[in-house]
């Protein structure tokens, strides 16, 4: 892997951690730590593929970003996505 090519995957993370941000507004996580999650998880998705030896690593750096934001914001303690809430 080429330092233009890990970098390429980083700017996928970043990416779409912010778009996860964008999409979730104040019931998601805050952006630092949506972009950190981004960059985990698209690393682990490339590094996961190129182990196993399949093609297409871009396409599952995006799964794996998109997969951890995904479970992070579902899972979150304070106030999880997925339940209703009541404005006073």
């Amino acid at each position: 892997m080429t330092f233009m090519t890990f970098l390429g995957y980083i700017t996928i993370g970043l990416v779409i951690g912010w778009l996860s941000r964008i999409i979730t507004k104040d019931r998601g996580v805050t952006m630092y730590p949506s972009l950190a999650f981004g960059v985990l998880g698209a690393l682990a998705g490339t590094a996961i593929v190129q182990f196993l030896g399949l093609a297409g690593a871009a396409f599952y750096a995006a799964v794996g970003a998109i997969g951890i934001l995904f479970t992070v914001n579902v899972f979150r303690q304070d106030e999880p996505i997925f339940t209703e809430t009541e404005t006073v």
